[in-house]
């Protein structure tokens, strides 16, 4: 019994380990609202358009998707985060080689952009319909991209050239909050924004924002949409959760296997205590009948078999907590922002733990204290 409830509290200590992991890596922001996109591509097949006809298809595709029952905004986009990146060479005055500050990924959008994909814009504006081809280039970027290019200096305003040194400057107008392009246990990488009508606006895809469940509109926003398509092309649409999940599924699997394990081992944990101490009740009847005929009250009998079941839990949190608390340094590096050592989970798990172990010594204790001392003590 002790064994089995020591293993109970290292697999539920390392279930609660991987639902904290889980709820916070849910919880952390991205630099988009997940929950509310859905992305839709676009696969020509056979059909061949030029790049005018494929940006004047692709903002059809965004008029109708915005004019659709259930949805807030659409914009273009060329590069789904967490999915794909573009990335082209920085010139920035005064800079030798921007490459060896890190890696810095570009995002185009429409006038749309920020308010469909949730970005929050922290300081100065965000990317305008003004904002078109043939008028000055304009650019978004990140806090931590302005942190490292511009140190110390505000970045609004700064210039910077994309693609060669010999482009026309292009003018930082706004600040965006950093945005997790590639990973959620790295830190933020450097990103920044351009008006996609004057960056490839033929290479686009579409962020739609809902209300409600993107997973419950997805397929008829699909269908409504496939109409604008010429020829055999169709269009591919998913919630934005779909694409997120792969980086979830470490800790969603582990949750699931420690609480699945957990539970069943508590479970026969708290049965095996259950017959434990109702076999023991059995055997005590005529001690504990002798008990009440001197004058033992309910509440002691109560006291003295639901104790049993106690101290025997105790013994098995002692040694389970010791033994999750040497495991912890193999586990924590699986987790996410979440320390082996949480006194919160081992504190859940001990209550969780004798809690059960009560319960399962109620009931053969409350069969104890209403012995009949006659019937107890005539008992073989």
């Amino acid at each position: 019994l002790v064994a089995q409830g020591a293993l109970s509290v290292v697999l539920l200590i390392g279930a609660g380990l991987f639902v904290r992991s889980l709820s916070r890596a849910r919880a952390l922001r991205l630099g988009f609202d997940v929950e509310r996109l859905v992305v839709v591509g676009r696969e020509m097949r056979t059909v061949k358009l030029s790049d005018s006809a494929s940006a004047q298809l692709v903002e059809r595709l965004r008029e109708g998707a915005a004019s659709l029952p259930g949805v807030e905004a659409a914009a273009r986009v060329v590069t789904v985060p967490l999915y794909d990146t573009w990335s082209e060479g920085l010139f920035v005055p005064g800079i030798d080689s921007v490459a060896r500050l890190g890696r810095f990924t570009l995002q185009a959008g429409s006038a749309e952009f920020f308010a469909t994909a949730g970005t929050r814009i922290v300081r100065g504006r965000g990317l305008t319909k003004e904002d078109r081809a043939g008028a000055p280039r304009v650019a978004v970027v990140s806090e931590s991209m302005a942190t490292v290019l511009w140190p110390g200096n505000e970045a609004l305003g700064q210039c910077f050239r994309v693609g060669a040194d010999t482009m026309p400057c292009t003018t930082v107008v706004g600040i965006a909050e950093n945005l997790r392009q590639s990973s959620l246990t790295e830190p933020p990488g450097h990103s920044y924004y351009l008006s996609i009508e004057q960056f490839h606006p033929e290479a686009a895809q579409l962020f739609i924002r809902v209300r409600g469940d993107p997973a419950r509109q997805v397929e008829e926003i699909r269908r409504r949409l496939q109409d604008l398509m010429p020829g055999d092309s169709y269009l591919i649409a998913l919630p934005a959760t779909r694409i997120v999940a792969p980086y979830l599924a470490a800790w969603q699997s582990g949750a699931t296997m420690f609480v699945a394990f957990g539970a069943l081992a508590l479970g026969l944990a708290a049965i095996g205590l259950y017959s434990v101490i109702a076999y023991d009740v059995s055997r005590r009847t005529q001690e504990l009948g002798i008990r009440v005929a001197l004058g033992a009250a309910a509440g002691d009998v109560l006291r003295l078999v639901v104790g049993d079941g106690i101290r025997l839990a105790l013994w098995g949190v002692a040694i389970g907590s010791v033994g999750a608390l040497l495991a912890g340094r193999w586990v924590e590096p699986l987790l996410f922002q979440q320390s082996a050592r949480d006194p919160a989970v081992f504190g859940v798990v001990m209550v969780v733990l004798i809690g059960s172990a009560i319960a399962a010594s109620l009931v053969p204790a409350v069969r104890a204290a209403r012995l009949d001392p006659n019937a107890a003590l005539r008992t073989d």
